[in-house]
Formats: structure tokens, C-alpha cells, sequence
């Protein structure tokens, strides 16, 4: 399973072991400025298609060669410890040679317009943004040869990174490659093209004929990359089943950094991610984010794909059910927890509002248990200032609310009123 949440502190440049290396070429995946600027995506054209129609293993026959010579002379530590004058060559070269070992495994690239928009849907941005907006979701857009200078510049700077704790690291971000149109974590020409015969880059003494005169052929060493781009940007139910399958990681990661819950059975995963296998309800410090979140600018997310995907399949046991009150009990109780997950008052109050839709909604579904806890019946009972909040906001515009909230305060009221009589001895 890919993660997106790795960083190493190194000193000097940075350092990585063979195993990290190979593991990060496996697994990584990120995870994913005051003046706006507006870089040129086209632009770029003349660049990257240039080389198209020429054999590339040809072309860069004796680069290629060469990386593998000179990754033998870092050893373990990897492209990361080059100079940066071979970082930059060699992750150029990686890019053009990653986009033909796609194609040649079946990617078929998009337009320019239907890659902006597939990014947006499922990452939330803007890729055509200055990279100084976009490495702080973790996503970085390639700068060619010919794109912008600035920018080409911070990217020099940013592969030249003393440590993965830096967040303008190259190597850590998620990496979307203009008019080819594909993303890929951690580009090198290792992750793409192999030397037959060559067993280990890292060993200590490689064999200079198989260096030499091996026969190069194209190798996609993370087969994920081809599927994540089939997904992302075909939006294939064929590769969604392999990352079911095979890369949890990279689909979680699209729910928890990026907030994207459109789709079932990435919510399903993430669900199933949370609730034990025992069948019993999980802690709540296991979901205390998983209804509602901030972005990288502040603004208040609340995940209501998610929370009609937990309507829609409210399982026998009403764990789904249970999991709403539980959380309820936390965002609404302000004075109880003052503070909970940075949220003011306000966004608590709108997180609480659609989570009690959603479980009102459920209530006409699920079992209800005597004695069970009704946490949004109780608030609007108790909390004026609550009912007001909602109805300043016209309800959200969600679908019968005015009724939801009436009979949760009808319910609660009816349960004050047993327990009356009940403690009386009546």
C-alpha cells in the first residue's frame, strides 16, 4: 500500500537507503502566495512533443547509461544526492521516458482542458496555479525546459532540497506532467527504463559491459502509476478495482488530503479503513476528522458524499447510526468540549447541523434501541442559539429539514417526559 504521509530529516543532501529507495519507487504517494501567477500550460508544447516521434532509448542512449553509472557512484542515496546539475538533467529525461512507458502499457494522454478538470474533481485545485499555491497540497506541476523561468528556477531549488521536511521538496510531491497529462510520485529514469542484465544499481562494482552495452528496455517498476492515471483521468471502473485491490493508499489519500467523497467505493475503503473488525463501534478519536475538515486555505469541508454514502448503507448493526451521534455528542456539546479539531462555534454548529440531517435521515431506517442516546434531539431541545443558526442559513437548502428537526425535538421531548413520570413512581 502506497502512503503519502513519509518525510526524512537528512543533513547535507539528502540521504536514503537502498531499501528506502526501492520502497519509495513502490509506495510513495503524496500524499499531495500573496501574487497569483498565470504559467503557461500550452506553452509548453513545443517542448515536450519534440522528441515524440524519435525512439527514446535511442536518443538518450548514453544518458541513460550514464544515470546508471551515476547511481552507482551514490549508492544508496540515490538521485536525491546528485548534483543538482544531474537532478535536473536525469528528471527530465525521466519525464519523457515515463509518459512513453504509459503509452506503450495503453495510456491514452487527455487534452489540456479535461486534465485541468479532472485534477480539480478529485484533488480540489487548480493545477494551472503557481507551484507556490500548489506544493502546499502536496502537488507540484513540471516545469519544462521552455516553461516559465521563474518557475523553472523554484523547481532547480526545490529538487536541490536539503530534506524531505522542507515543503517546497521536490521529491516528496506529487508530480503532474503538462500536455503529456499524467501524474507520477517521485520520477527517476530507474522507475522506467531497466538495463538488461543489470541486477542492482546500488551494488558496489557494476559490470561495465552489461553497463555498456545491455540492451535498454522500458520497465514501469510502480505499475500503480499507470492505473492511478487511468482512474484519475478516464475515470476507468477497471482501474478503480485494481487500486481497490492493490493501492488502498492512493484512494484513501484522495479522501483524507484532498477531501474527494464522490465516490462509493472509495468511502466504502475508508470506512471499512476505520470500523474494527469485531463489529463494534470505533473509538471516536479514529474518526474525530472524518465528517469535517479544513482545506489548506481555512475554509471549512464537510464530506457530504460520505455522509449520504453512510445513509444509503446504514448496516444492520446501525454502526453508521451510532457513529453520527457519537460524533454529535463531541461538536455539538460546545461548552462540554470547548475545543474540538480547531473548529469555531460557527463551524460547529454547520458541521452539527448536516451530520444531524444525515442522521435524522437515518432514523427512519434504523432500530431504535430503548434507552439509546439522541444527541441532536437534546441540543435542538436545549440550544436555542442552534435552531436560530440553522434557520438563518435557510436549513442549508436540505431537503425536509424543518420537518427533521421538529420531529427530533418531538422525539426527545417525549423522552423527557417517560423519564418524568418514570422517576416520579407514578
Amino acid at each position: 500500500m502506497r502512503h503519502e504521509n513519509w518525510r526524512i530529516s537528512v543533513t547535507g543532501k539528502a540521504k536514503l537507503t537502498g531499501a528506502l529507495l526501492m520502497m519509495l519507487l513502490l509506495t510513495v504517494l503524496v500524499s499531495c502566495c500573496k501574487q497569483r501567477e498565470k504559467p503557461s500550460v500550452s506553452g509548453n508544447k513545443a517542448d515536450t512533443i519534440a522528441t515524440e516521434k524519435k525512439d527514446l532509448l535511442q536518443l538518450y542512449d548514453k544518458k541513460i547509461r550514464q544515470f546508471y553509472d551515476d547511481a552507482a557512484d551514490v549508492g544508496m542515496d540515490g538521485v536525491a544526492a546528485m548534483s543538482n546539475a544531474k537532478q535536473v538533467e536525469y528528471t527530465d529525461i525521466a519525464i519523457e521516458l515515463t509518459n512513453e512507458a504509459l503509452r506503450r502499457m495503453g495510456y491514452k494522454p487527455v487534452d489540456n482542458e479535461t486534465a485541468r478538470n479532472a485534477i480539480k474533481k478529485y484533488f480540489g485545485l487548480d493545477i494551472t496555479a503557481s507551484n507556490r499555491l500548489l506544493y502546499r497540497s502536496g502537488i507540484r506541476r513540471y516545469i519544462f525546459k521552455n516553461g516559465d523561468v521563474n518557475e523553472r528556477d523554484n523547481q532547480k531549488k526545490a529538487m536541490a532540497a536539503d530534506s524531505y521536511e522542507d515543503p517546497t521538496c521536490f521529491w516528496d510531491k506529487l508530480i503532474y506532467v503538462p500536455n503529456y497529462n499524467y501524474i507520477v510520485c517521485l520520477p527517476t529514469i530507474y522507475g522506467v527504463v531497466r538495463i538488461k542484465g543489470l541486477p542492482d544499481i546500488y551494488q558496489e562494482a557494476l559490470d561495465q559491459k552489461t553497463l555498456n552495452k545491455g540492451k535498454l528496455y522500458y520497465d514501469l517498476y510502480d505499475t500503480s502509476v499507470f492505473y492511478e492515471n487511468e482512474f484519475i483521468f478516464h475515470d476507468s471502473k477497471k482501474a478503480l478495482a485494481w487500486l481497490k485491490k492493490n493501492d488502498t493508499g492512493f484512494l484513501i489519500n484522495l479522501f483524507d488530503k484532498y477531501g474527494y467523497d464522490k465516490s462509493d467505493v472509495i468511502n466504502k475503503i475508508k470506512l471499512d479503513n476505520i470500523l474494527p473488525k469485531d463489529g463494534s463501534l470505533p473509538d471516536m478519536d479514529s474518526y474525530k476528522g472524518l465528517f469535517a475538515t479544513k482545506n489548506k486555505a481555512g475554509r471549512l469541508v464537510i464530506h457530504q458524499g460520505l455522509l449520504q454514502y453512510m445513509t444509503k448503507h446504514v448496516n444492520e448493526n446501525n454502526l453508521y447510526y451510532s457513529m453520527l451521534d457519537d460524533y454529535m455528542d463531541y461538536v455539538l456539546h460546545v461548552k462540554a468540549t470547548p475545543e474540538f479539531e480547531g473548529f469555531t462555534k460557527k463551524e460547529r454548529y454547520e458541521i452539527g447541523a448536516y451530520v444531524g440531517y444525515y442522521y435524522g435521515l437515518m432514523q427512519d431506517i434504523c432500530t431504535i434501541f430503548p434507552g439509546e442516546r439522541i444527541t441532536f434531539g437534546e441540543v435542538l431541545y436545549s440550544d436555542h442559539d442552534f435552531v436560530s443558526f440553522i434557520k438563518q442559513h435557510k436549513y442549508f437548502h436540505l431537503k425536509n429539514f424543518a420537518q427533521i428537526i421538529q420531529k427530533q425535538i418531538d422525539r426527545y421531548d417525549r423522552e423527557l417526559r417517560i423519564e418524568e413520570h418514570r422517576t416520579s413512581g407514578e
